[in-house]
């Protein structure tokens, strides 16, 4: 079928239902044209009138009726749409035509009958065509050509009256087209209105099915870590025997980091949807962010019996311009994926960079895993937020899904791109591709290394530790127990702000986000007065890390900031950064 009869099929539906409902109006003009043939004496006309009339209105039932039952028609489909769009056209030639053997008569009752047929089926075709231009000029063209030649049929009468007519006539055919289309418009815009709002509630019911999805895996995955920390949290209560008492916290601290990745990906996924996400820009040896991420994921590797297999150590350092951290995000989420899915065998990363001109170059960076691979229809939800690649794989493995979602986006923020192919005996192969700006070298300090667990001497400090959640304050006095400080909590912004205005303080230690008076305004009204803390370092910390958030925090006079779910090793940091500024201060 051509495309333009295809265009009109959903019209000729509409239509179809307004012609069927209009067949006993046009039996009873078909007796009133008769009626009125008889009335000017020519009766010999009747019987073929009778025949026009009929039988076009046989044609158009027999037409029109497959559409009228809301079905297109099987066999010859074109066919049935141009014997449609016929009988539509027949329909008004006869009805039209016919009318002007009772204009011609010259009788003045006749002649307005005439006249109120052409109007009407004029005005018909308004209301059965304001779907379609096309259907709307086929069938009110035949009664626009009888009302014009009406003054032509009455060149008799006197000049004055044909010229009136011929005026009244164009008139109406404007006013005629004037009102069909801005009921063409406004059936239009109705129309769009509606397919707006299909549109919008599908992907508001979508959405909502994703959120409830994303809520149910997010909480299968969160039962996890809890359960081993609840687990853990219980045998030490019950005084675990000394020897398990290391497997125990580390099982704690694996299910921590567990969650911590978990709330990671979620809310980097949220600030990826929000266009929130932020890029680094500095300088950093490619190769060597690339040699840091195999030599963490190395002793994974080794652990689980897998050998992975690095970049050469011969090949020379490319500098570039970018992000690395966010690099070393989406290779983490890559080889921990080889890891989690490679039972046996090796792990192959590779990496080949080469100019591209303008000061550029181009990365091509592979992770091929020896798991059990990806089916061809698994490929496509790969990188949907909150999808496994299958039933099984969440069941065996776990995850959310977030991890290459977020790890495509990113790339996709540094220039570049993530996909994966079949690797072409076993597993995946994920490559990542990025077209980076140079950079110049950089002077490389390496820091001693140190002890994971060291904490800094911090025993003279005296702190002030403010949040509104006893939890929070509960789990702030036990990370600082062991430094010896002394410790003073407040529940909120206005009792920490009576506690600094009684006694001196090394250190406050600010929760950002609490009810009443916030952490930011709190620190605003520390700083803009006076008081025996008026200059303490003051720590905030939140689990809201977008760029924006932070910035905010140092704005309102805060000197340090710290991420929530707080890690001990960035507290006892922050802890002795501000004891040292202290001290050169």
């Amino acid at each position: 079928m051509s495309p333009f009869l295809a265009s009109l099929l959903p019209h000729l539906r509409r239509n179809a239902h307004e012609r069927h409902r209009q067949i006993y109006s046009r039996v009873g003009l078909t007796a009133l044209l008769s009626w009125a043939l008889a009335q000017i004496g020519r009766i010999d006309l009747i019987p073929y009138w009778l025949a026009a009339s009929l039988s076009v209105q046989v044609f158009e039932f027999l037409a029109v009726r497959p559409f009228a039952q809301d079905r297109v028609p099987q066999r010859h489909p074109q066919a049935r749409v141009i014997l449609m769009l016929a009988a539509m056209i027949a329909m008004a030639v006869v009805h039209a035509g016919g009318v002007l053997i009772l204009w011609a008569s010259g009788q003045p009752t006749l002649m307005a009958l005439s006249l109120m047929v052409l109007v009407g089926g004029a005005l018909n075709n308004v209301a059965s065509g304001v779907d379609s231009r096309p259907l709307f000029y086929l069938g009110v063209t035949p009664y626009a050509l009888s009302m014009a030649a009406t003054p032509f049929l009455i060149w008799r009468a006197p000049h004055q009256q044909v010229a009136l007519l011929t005026v009244a006539v164009v008139f109406f055919l404007l006013a005629l087209h004037t009102i069909w289309s801005r009921m063409y418009r406004n059936r239009r815009a109705l129309v769009h209105a509606r397919e707006e709002a299909d549109r919008r509630r599908v992907e508001t019911e979508e959405a909502l099915s994703e959120r409830t999805a994303m809520a149910a895996i997010v909480s299968h995955e969160l039962r996890t870590p809890l359960s081993a920390i609840l687990a853990g949290a219980h045998l030490i209560r019950g005084g675990t025997a000394p020897d398990q008492t290391r497997a125990t916290a580390d099982l704690i601290v694996d299910a921590g980091q567990l969650m911590t990745g978990l709330l990671t990906d979620m809310l980097d996924q949220a600030k990826i949807e929000a266009r929130a996400m932020g890029l680094e820009e500095r300088d950093f040896d490619l190769l060597g962010a690339v040699r840091d991420a195999a030599r963490f994921w190395s002793a994974h590797a080794r652990a689980k019996g897998l050998t992975l297999i690095a970049p050469p150590q011969d090949q020379a350092s490319v500098w570039v311009r970018g992000d690395p951290f966010r690099l070393r995000q989406i290779l983490n989420n890559l080889l921990s994926n080889a890891v989690k899915f490679t039972e046996a065998g090796a792990i192959a990363l590779r990496v080949a960079v080469e100019p591209t001109g303008d000061d550029r170059a181009r990365a091509i960076i592979e992770v091929q895993d020896n798991g059990p691979g990806i089916a061809a229809d698994a490929m496509q939800r790969l990188f949907t937020p909150y999808a496994q690649a299958s039933q099984e794989t969440a069941r065996t493995y776990g995850g959310t899904g977030l991890g290459l979602a977020v790890s495509r986006q990113l790339a996709r923020l540094m220039n570049g791109e993530l996909d994966a192919r079949a690797a072409p005996e076993r597993g995946a192969i994920f490559q990542l591709t990025l077209d980076l700006p140079l950079g110049r070298e950089q002077d490389i300090v390496r820091a001693p290394p140190a002890q994971a667990s060291a904490a800094p001497n911090l025993k003279a400090l005296k702190v002030l530790a403010v949040d509104d959640h006893e939890v929070n304050r509960r789990t702030l006095a036990l990370a600082l127990e062991p430094l010896g400080v002394s410790l003073t909590t407040a529940p909120d912004g206005l009792e920490a702000l009576k506690a600094l205005a009684r006694d001196p303080f090394d250190v406050v230690l600010m929760d950002v986000n609490m009810p009443g008076l916030d952490g930011r305004e709190a620190t605003r009204r520390l700083r803009a007065g006076q008081g025996l803390n008026h200059d303490t370092p003051v720590i905030g910390f939140s689990a809201g890390v977008a760029d924006h958030e932070v910035e905010a925090c140092h704005a309102a006079g805060m000197t340090d900031w710290i991420a929530k779910p707080l890690d001990i090793r960035a507290l006892y940091a922050a802890l002795d950064r501000a004891q040292t500024r202290a001290a050169e201060a």
